[in-house]
């Protein structure tokens, strides 16, 4: 006995091959949207160690600073090593200043988290949006 599918048969592979096309598209979308999502998580970490880095360095340099101004103010009624501690605990303090402002800079200047993908979240977002007016008007 045949099956009287005729008109299901040509409807039920359209509806499937239209199932997997929405799904495919929707995977590929969202693997693109993961992909950015890592990258700059990435980023990020790359950020936070090169800003952990500058941070430790400027605080040795203003340990070393303190330090070498307290030997600086002992040696201060010496009149022989007063020239070379001077320099000594100018540099440092000059580095210590430079490498706190590096890292104000870095601080202030960092992009807005994950700004990346959620621009392209929202063009996603504004994108479907018509698609979804013009399917409520059809119906």
């Amino acid at each position: 006995m045949s099956v009287p599918g005729s008109v299901d048969s040509g409807a039920s592979p359209g509806l499937f091959s239209s199932l997997r096309s929405f799904w495919s598209v929707l995977v590929a979308i969202l693997y693109t949207r993961l992909d950015l999502l890592t990258a700059e998580l990435e980023e990020e970490a790359k950020r936070a160690v090169q800003l952990v880095v500058v941070s430790l360095a400027g605080l040795l340099c203003a340990g070393m600073a303190v330090f070498f101004l307290m030997f600086f103010l002992v040696v201060l009624f010496w009149d022989h090593a007063l020239l070379v501690l001077g320099i000594v605990c100018s540099i440092s303090l000059l580095t210590t200043a430079v490498l706190f402002f590096v890292a104000r800079s870095m601080i202030l200047n960092r992009p807005k988290f994950l700004s990346h993908t959620l621009t392209e979240l929202r063009r996603d977002v504004e994108s479907l949006r018509p698609a979804v007016k013009i399917e409520e008007n059809k119906s």
